[in-house]
């Protein structure tokens, strides 16, 4: 898959904005945000920050669903869903 991929840009902004501690290399597609990178509630806040900067687009409270952001896989078909207006 090409870096410009939702899932790769993605995989980019969690190793290196959020888990700096977690290699490249060990990001998979079905990894899983919590399990996996030990994401917390502030760190969520700030992917979902960079998710709007990183993809211009808008996101709102209701987007802010556990469901996308189980993996990376998920979080990367919610955000091509918001980006091709399907949401």
């Amino acid at each position: 898959m090409s870096e410009n991929s939702t899932p790769e840009r993605i995989m980019n902004l969690i190793c290196n904005d959020l888990a700096k501690d977690i290699s490249r290399e060990d990001v998979t597609y079905e990894s899983s945000l919590f399990d996996d990178f030990q994401l917390d509630s502030i760190q969520l806040i700030e992917l979902f920050t960079k998710l709007e900067t990183e993809f211009s687009v808008e996101l709102d409270d209701d987007d802010m669903d556990f469901r996308h952001f189980m993996s990376v896989n998920t979080l990367s078909e919610f955000v091509d869903s918001v980006v091709s207006g399907s949401h």
